[in-house]
């Protein structure tokens, strides 16, 4: 018997020019489509971005806090101080206060809260215009001397304020650590570290500089800084010096 071997032979057809032309398109096409659907699908990645530093707030001073670092200050700490001479009146009050009406302090009662690390900054926090206020210290002097502070921000070490505020016109959040100390002859202040979320509308946990969320717990940042000793160019070194001077040129009690 003889087997009968079939031989398939593929044959190369060549296309005209205008069907190749029309190939290359649809596929051109269907290519860019794909691509679109798997990006669309892709999540963007969050990421936080947080940045080192040592701004120091002086009584008399103004300081504007950049948090993204574009050159554009969304947030700056007043720190004006009064003295007068009719009844010898020192006071000083600290604000922080939002460089465009979109921006906003986590507060209440038109007070800036100091948080503690590990809270959630996001469209669930307390934030309402007007939460300014940190705090306040002073004396007031006439038949004898009286020392006022108030405010959550008296007495703080690694205190947190919550952030809202914009890049170019989307909501982020971020947050600063501060050192607060009310002295008779002001408040004293710095800005340790400062962060954001660069993903609109995405919270972030206070004293968060990227990866996985740590210290979900929340506990008051008010440490005490007498309690923490004095080094050079330090905060409380600072205000140690300047409490000392006021203190010496303080009216003895019983004098004008």
């Amino acid at each position: 018997m003889h087997r009968l071997e079939s031989h398939n032979k593929r044959v190369a057809v060549r296309l005209s020019s205008s069907l190749e032309k029309k190939l290359r398109a649809y596929a051109a096409v269907a290519s860019a489509a794909g691509a679109g659907v798997l990006a669309c699908s892709l999540p963007m990645e969050a990421k936080v971005v947080s940045t080192v530093n040592w701004i120091q707030i002086v009584p008399k001073g103004t300081v504007t806090l950049d948090l993204n670092n574009d050159g554009i200050p969304d947030f700056q700490f007043s720190n004006p101080f009064t003295v007068t001479s009719v009844g010898r009146v020192n006071f000083g009050t600290l604000k922080v206060l939002p460089q465009s009406q979109n921006n906003a302090i986590w507060g209440t009662g038109g007070a800036a809260s100091a948080l503690g690390s590990g809270v959630t900054i996001g469209s669930n926090g307390k934030f309402q215009p007007g939460h300014n206020i940190m705090g306040s210290a002073g004396f007031y002097s006439h038949y004898y001397v009286t020392y006022h502070s108030g405010g959550q921000w008296t007495q703080v070490t690694r205190g947190y304020l919550g952030f809202k505020f914009t890049i170019q016109g989307e909501i982020h959040y971020g947050w600063a650590r501060l050192n607060v100390a009310a002295t008779d002859s002001g408040m004293y202040a710095a800005v340790s570290e400062y962060a954001y979320e660069t993903v609109p509308n995405k919270s972030i946990v206070t004293g968060q500089t990227g990866g996985a969320e740590k210290n979900k717990h929340q506990r008051r940042g008010r440490e005490s800084l007498s309690s923490v000793p004095p080094q050079s160019g330090s905060l409380g070194s600072l205000a140690a010096g300047a409490s000392r001077s006021s203190a010496r040129q303080k009216p003895q009690a019983g004098r004008e």
